[in-house]
């Protein structure tokens, strides 16, 4: 972050109603856009690299000029030039959600995102529990996906978890009631998060963020804290690019007796193997074979 030609360069940390905060190497500056930006209606967001000009140093106001040309965008929620998303899940309270899992997976690999597994309430589990928990675990580590584990209670995995955030822009993401406001709580002990129990009615806790705020742990990296049910909603590929996005079965391309498997137990398919063998965990082919058909569908809708 530099400052030029009376121009300062900074990150939008928070997105309001009319203005922008903007985390600039002279403190957070408070700014509206310039009458260009709003003329071509281009949307500023969280995570924005932008130029702005500062217009009140006592107050510390400014006005953005430019906004530097994005890595990624995730629409929803709206966070720009995110490094990775990382998924807090529980094995139980609430109880752990494998097709969401799945799903987060798939939408994260489909914006280019790298993504990260938390297991967080560890503390929660018996010793049998902790062993069904191993076995997920080695599942999405043996196809290439880091996997983490959290106690608030214990204070264990807070360290780990600050450092995969290092010089990066992350968001935290999952279901309601999984801790990632506590967890954060943790990361950054100065801030005050809202935090829920989760319902004993539905196992679910309820929703207490509702906008996205980019927290800093130092100038290079910042950490999000999203919606409840963020990543779920999966965005629409083409039906036949659904298998790039579950590695396990991707590497079966090409070793099924027929170039045109969709892997939905055709004659001498190799994925229909190696689920019968479990050598590819049943419920993920399951969750390939759902999001399959579901891109199918909305494929035929839209021509509709």
């Amino acid at each position: 972050m530099t400052e030029q030609n009376s121009l300062i360069t900074g990150r939008v940390i928070e997105e309001q109603k009319n203005y922008f905060i903007v985390s600039t190497p002279r403190g957070e500056l408070r700014c509206t856009t310039k009458g260009t930006l709003k003329k071509v209606k281009f949307r500023i967001c969280a995570g924005d690299l932008v130029d702005a000009a500062i217009l009140n140093e006592d107050s510390m106001e400014g006005v953005i000029c430019e906004v530097h040309p994005r890595l990624s965008l995730l629409p929803r929620p709206p966070l720009a030039n995110l490094s990775q998303v990382i998924f807090i899940n529980c094995f139980k309270h609430p109880r752990l959600d494998l097709e969401a899992i799945d799903r987060f997976l798939f939408s994260a690999a489909a914006y280019n995102i790298n993504a990260t597994l938390v297991f967080n309430k560890t503390d929660l589990l018996d010793e049998q529990e902790l062993i069904e928990l191993s076995e997920v675990e080695n599942v999405y580590k043996n196809i290439g996906y880091k996997t983490m584990r959290t106690s608030v209670v214990k204070k264990e995995g807070i360290d780990e978890l600050t450092d995969i955030c290092k010089d990066k822009i992350s968001a935290f993401a999952g279901l309601s009631g999984v801790g990632k406001s506590t967890l954060l709580s943790l990361i950054f002990p100065h801030i005050e998060f809202r935090t829920k129990k989760v319902s004993g009615a539905s196992g679910r806790g309820t929703h207490t963020t509702t906008n996205i705020n980019l927290l800093s742990l130092d100038n290079s990296s910042f950490l999000a804290d999203t919606p409840g049910f963020a990543f779920v909603d999966v965005p629409a590929v083409e039906e036949e690019t659904v298998v790039s996005h579950f590695p396990e079965i991707e590497n079966c391309v090409g070793k099924c007796q027929f170039n045109n498997c969709i892997h939905n137990a055709e004659p001498g398919c190799k994925v229909h193997e190696l689920v019968e063998k479990n050598e590819i965990a049943p419920w993920r082919y399951e969750h390939y074979l759902k999001l399959y058909y579901e891109m199918a569908e909305r494929r035929k809708k839209n021509r509709a």
